[in-house]
């Protein structure tokens, strides 16, 4: 089988590509020849009835309309590639406002001493909703900070979950955390999923981190929490209609550009040793992994991409 990589990659990532798959079965943008296999990042690839399995390089799929594609076509994103790295930006910015890093460094440089209480993390409920690669992950480090974890998954658990619910119970996640992370993946079961009537619920002074998308929290339902709820922060590495950015002067916001999964060479090379390593694994009849369902796919129009 030929494998088409649709667009442009740089001759360390060819390398990890040929040493996988084999040189004499991959053709790299921007040479186009048909192919059963494509490893695509947006919309724009070429499609014909004769492509078998699509990979996808980034771990989210909600930028990529699939509808047109046969039912016999498989498509696989690359969730996972990315885990340790959000997980770690999690982490960063549920720091930063627990321990108001960012308030103090801009009072400081103003001259303005002014200590305050800070927050804890030791003894505390992070709840995890989307146990996956990064809320695992989260768990794992946040066991480390002495925190009990709560989860929202479809099944898989581990050692580190205290309290593990389904979705339907996402309720009872937001009244027992004192920390939210967002993990799960944008598909049309979770397209805002979560409403005042989640954030009603929360502690006065609750911490949300979302490092998933930005659609999974209805908008006009957050904007009125963050005005009406000062003690109440969200921090979050993604924005609705991102890059840009409107309704965002709130004082208990804390925004990043879509940095979570990182832009260093290091975690791409991981992501695309995953990408390659799926694709070898189709072409052999192994096992293959993060197959999409269809029917929760969901398509939002962006300008800017992440992972």
């Amino acid at each position: 089988m030929k494998v088409l990589v649709t667009f442009l990659v740089d001759a360390k990532i060819r390398k990890i590509g040929n040493d996988i798959l084999g040189k004499e079965n991959v053709i790299w943008y921007p040479t186009i020849s048909p192919a059963e296999i494509l490893l695509i990042k947006d919309n724009n690839f070429p499609y014909d009835e004769n492509v078998k399995f699509i990979q996808t390089i980034t771990a989210g799929i909600d930028h990529i309309d699939i509808s047109s594609l046969k039912e016999g076509t498989i498509i696989a994103s690359n969730a996972g590639a990315y885990s340790i790295s959000v997980a770690e930006h999690a982490l960063a910015l549920l720091m930063e406002r627990a321990k108001k890093i960012c308030v103090k460094r801009d009072e400081t440089l103003k001259g303005i001493f002014n200590p305050e209480s800070t927050q804890m993390l030791y003894g505390k409920t992070v709840g995890i909703i989307g146990y996956g690669g990064i809320g695992s992950r989260v768990a794992e480090i946040s066991k480390v900070f002495g925190m009990k974890v709560a989860a929202i998954g479809r099944g898989y658990r581990d050692q580190n979950v205290d309290v593990f619910l389904s979705l339907d119970r996402i309720n009872d996640i937001f009244k027992i955390s004192d920390f939210i992370i967002i993990s799960i993946p944008l598909t049309k079961l979770t397209y805002e999923l979560i409403t005042k009537n989640q954030l009603s619920i929360m502690k006065k002074n609750a911490i949300i981190v979302n490092v998933a998308r930005a659609e999974i929290v209805k908008r006009e339902d957050m904007l009125d929490h963050l005005r009406n709820n000062p003690d109440f922060s969200y921090l979050t590495d993604v924005w609705w209609d991102e890059p840009n950015l409107k309704d965002t002067d709130f004082s208990n916001l804390v925004i990043t550009p879509h940095i979570a999964g990182g832009r260093s060479g290091e975690i791409m090379e991981f992501a695309f040793k995953q990408a390659f390593q799926n694709i070898k694994n189709f072409m052999e009849n192994k096992e293959v992994k993060n197959i999409v369902k269809r029917d929760e796919n969901i398509v939002i129009s962006r300008q800017s991409l992440g992972v």
